[in-house]
């Protein structure tokens, strides 16, 4: 049985882990290619040109569906392109199934992590730039905790990080503190406000 991690967070409900399938055992691949070789070898030989033709765009349409499909649904996608798995190192991939009225499904990349002098591994993936952290204890993943919520003696005793290792070691653990610049779309109303 394929492993569900329950978090039961505000912003993710589910995960499933997956595997990406090699391009060659995709269910896009492999039976379009059997499929293509029986056109060529039983119909094009048995039937005219021009009905041959209409069969093989018949073909050609399906696959452009089936392609079309996986574009559109994530539940398809990771049916055709990857296979689901039960262990943390065999998967590459997880299906991130929100809570609800928290958006769509989503297929994010898993990450893993070693720190440098420790055989302890960090998993984790990254959802709507937030970052979530597997548990072995609560064997679930939960949402990377910020120093956000501390009283206010405790940001003011803070003087920064004074070596360039924690200043890495920070910029490993939470990421760059850069600001994203949103693109600024003059309207009429802005221009005749300036």
């Amino acid at each position: 049985m394929p492993r569900r991690i329950h978090v039961g967070g505000k912003v993710v409900d589910n995960v499933d882990l997956l595997r990406k399938r090699h391009w060659s055992w995709r269910l896009d691949v492999w039976p379009f290619a059997i499929i293509y070789a029986a056109w060529l070898v039983t119909i094009l030989p048995n039937l005219d040109f021009g009905d041959a033709a209409i069969v093989l765009g018949g073909l050609v349409a399906l696959h452009i569906l089936v392609f079309l499909f996986t574009v559109w649904s994530v539940d398809f996608r990771c049916f055709v392109q990857y296979s689901k798995v039960n262990e943390f190192h065999r998967a590459d991939a997880c299906k991130i199934i929100p809570a609800k009225f928290s958006g769509s499904k989503e297929v994010v990349s898993l990450h893993f992590q070693k720190f440098a002098g420790s055989s302890l591994e960090e998993v984790y993936f990254d959802f709507r730039k937030q970052r979530f952290i597997y548990s072995k204890e609560r064997e679930t993943f939960y949402k990377l905790p910020y120093p956000s919520k501390e009283a206010f003696g405790y940001y003011l005793k803070n003087t920064g990080h004074d070596s360039e290792a924690k200043v890495v070691a920070a910029t490993v653990k939470w990421g760059r503190n850069v600001w994203v610049s949103l693109p600024f779309i003059m309207t009429s109303l802005l221009v005749e406000y300036f």
